[in-house]
Parts: C-alpha cells; structure tokens; sequence
C-alpha cells in the first residue's frame, strides 16, 4: 500500500478541521443565545457580557471555516508556498473580533453603573450559566484535542478563547452568587472578570499570530544540526533556518561534504538528509538543503547563531 502523500494528508486534516468547526460553530451559537436571551431578560450585565463573548466564538468559527476553504487550495505561480497562511490571518482575525467582544463588555459594565435595571436572579440563571460553563469547557477540550492531532493553529486559538469563555462563565455564577446575597454591584465585578479573561484571550491569540507572521523560527536550530551531522559524510551544517507555522514547516541549511565527493554520491547524501529530518521532525513540508564542497576557511563569518 502506498503512503499517503503530503499533499492528501493535508487536504484529509483541513476536512476534519472544517468538521470540528461547523460542530463547535453549531454549540457556540447555541450557548451565544442563552446567555443573551437570558441576560437581558433578567437584566445580568455579566451575563449579557458573557453572551456576547460566546457569539464572538461563533463568529470566529465561521471565519475560520472561510479561511481553510481558501488555505486547501494548492500552490500557485504567486503563491508558490502555498495559502496556508491564510489560516493565520484567520486567527488574527479572531484575536480582533476578541477586542471588540472587551470593547461590547464595557459598554455594558458602564451602563450597570451608571443606573441600569438591577439583576433579578434565580434558579433559571443559575441553569443558564451552568449549563453554558460545561457545554464551553466540553467545547474547548474536543477543540484542544482536534487542534493537536491535525496541527490546527486556528483550532488551537479558538480552543483558547472558548476555555476563557468557560473561565468567564464561572465568574459570572460567582457574580449571581454575590447578587443573590444581597451585594448588587457583584454582576459589575463579574462582568469586569469577564473583561479580564477576553483580553488575555486576545493577547494569546494576536502573539501566537504575529509569531508566524514575523517568521519566527519553529524548529530548534541545534536538533536541526544534531541529525544533519550524524550523517557520516556531513563536514559542517549551518545558515539553518525554519518558518512556516504549525504542522507546515519549511526549512533551509547549508551542508557541506568532502570537496572531492562525486554529483552522484553528493546526491544521494542530499536525499539521505532529508529522509531523516522528514523522519525526526514530521511538521516538515518543504527541505531545502544546499550542499557545498567544505572549506572551514570561507565559514569564518557566519553568524554564531546560524553555524
């Protein structure tokens, strides 16, 4: 039986993360409602805040359904490295949408405290919010989970934010709890809590985004180097670098080889290397490995943090 080429491993991953987001996009949508409905119906700042950050999930689940439809597509003239990106942009996209969820939440805080209808719990909210609190932290995990096993960073990031609206959840029950025993301005402090967790939220996001986009290196440098040279015809390695994003790395380094080595036996060295770096490091998409003939001499001025 043939092994599955990268191309189709990829394409399998994107349908079983678009799968994953329609699901949580359904559940999200679901609890998004309740909260809302109810918030405003009992008139709980917090859970009116709360809601909002639950339709913020949603909507960033459709985003992300919109960016793989384009990411899947295969490499082109202008875009040789393929769209994969676009799952970034996707991310970073959510990470906005998380701020103006902040933006929606003070608002409304402001409001609370400047005079608007006190919050009138009961046993009805207190189901609300409990049922919303397991359904997110039920949500996230599934989503964590599907994140790890097909290296989905637009998984990953929305499994962050839905944890912190299971987190904002459980301060908005503690929020009911105060307001129950007498202590309004509980729903206001709750609501703050929410504020508190949607903005670490966006700032996990926006750093694991602008992590990709700044080309940052993904693949340890050392390991990198460490494989490389046990290979016995390997002189020296460096200018070793690696960018990409989760599951979609690419990398380059220079090798050089014995300088009286034959085209055809540095060829397969190439192909040897390669084998094994694919092996060790399975993210890899793309390896680019110049071989050169070695003269320690011409190295001298390489950066140390690329020899």
């Amino acid at each position: 039986m043939c092994a599955s080429t990268p191309e189709v491993s990829r394409s399998s991953n994107h349908r079983a993360v678009r799968r994953v987001l329609i699901f949580t996009l359904a559940a999200n949508l679901l609890v998004a409602m309740g909260k809302l409905a109810w918030g405003y119906h009992a008139s709980i700042v917090s859970m009116q805040a709360d809601g909002f950050h639950s339709f913020f999930d949603a909507l960033s689940n459709v985003i992300g359904l919109i960016a793989l439809g384009m990411a899947t597509r295969p490499p082109d003239r202008e875009h040789p490295y393929g769209h994969q990106k676009l799952e970034v942009a996707a991310s970073m996209a959510i990470g906005m949408m998380i701020l103006l969820g902040l933006l929606e939440v003070g608002r409304g805080v402001w409001a609370a405290a400047t005079g608007a209808a006190e919050p009138q719990v009961g046993p009805a909210a207190f189901g609300v919010i409990g049922v919303a609190i397991a359904t997110s932290f039920l949500i996230s995990w599934y989503e964590k989970r599907a994140a790890k096993r097909y290296d989905s960073m637009i998984l990953a990031s929305d499994a962050a934010h839905t944890f912190s609206d299971a987190l904002a959840g459980i301060a908005v029950l503690i929020g009911l709890v105060l307001v129950q025993a007498g202590v309004p301005s509980g729903d206001i402090f709750a609501a703050l809590a929410v504020m508190l967790f949607i903005g670490m939220t966006a700032y996990r996001v926006l750093r694991d985004g602008m992590v990709v986009l700044v080309d940052a290196a993904l693949l340890d440098a050392d390991a990198i180097r460490e494989v490389v040279g046990a290979h016995p015809e390997v002189r020296s390695c460096h200018y070793v670098r690696s960018r990409g994003m989760p599951g979609a790395v690419h990398l380059d380094l220079h090798v050089t080889v014995d300088p009286d080595m034959r085209m055809e036996e540095a060829g397969e060295v190439l192909l040897q290397l390669k084998d094994r770096l694919h092996e060790r490091f399975h993210e890899l998409e793309d390896v680019l490995i110049q071989l050169e003939p070695h003269h320690p001499v011409h190295y001298e001025d390489v950066p140390e943090n690329l020899v």
